[in-house]
C-alpha cells in the first residue's frame, strides 16, 4: 500500500475505535475512560499498533498489566466493529499497546515546577 493510503486508513481506525470506546464499550473490567491516541499500520496492511491512553479517575485505578489485559480481551470485538465501518477488504489485526505519553509529560511538568 503507498503511504497516503496507509496514513488515511490508520486516521479511519483511529476515529473508529475512539467512537466505539466512548460510545460502545460496557466492559466492566476496563475502568477509567479509555481513548485512542494513535495507529500505526504496518505497509502490508496486516497489523495495526493500536495506542491507547486511559485516564483514570478516583479510586478505581488498575495496574498497566490488568489493564492491557483488559483492552486485549475486547480485541475481537473492536475488529468487528472494524469490519462494519471500513469498507476493506482485510481488516488488520489489532495490537494494543497503552500510551504513556501523558502520564510521561504530567511527570516532567511536575518535576520542573519542583526546580523553581
Amino acid at each position: 500500500m503507498n503511504n497516503q493510503r496507509v496514513a488515511g486508513i490508520e486516521k479511519e481506525i483511529t476515529r473508529i475505535l475512539g467512537k466505539v470506546m466512548q460510545e460502545e464499550l460496557k466492559n466492566s473490567k476496563i475502568k477509567g475512560m479509555p481513548s485512542v491516541v494513535r495507529t500505526v499500520m504496518t505497509k502490508d496492511g496486516k497489523f495495526a499498533d493500536v495506542y491507547i491512553s486511559v485516564l483514570q479517575i478516583g479510586e478505581n485505578k488498575q495496574s498497566n498489566e490488568q489493564m492491557m489485559e483488559s483492552l486485549n480481551s475486547i480485541r475481537g470485538f473492536l475488529k468487528k466493529r472494524l469490519s462494519q465501518e471500513l469498507k476493506l477488504r482485510f481488516i488488520p489485526d489489532l495490537r494494543i499497546n497503552l500510551d504513556d505519553s501523558i502520564e510521561y509529560g504530567v511527570r516532567i511538568s511536575k518535576l520542573l515546577n519542583e526546580l523553581k
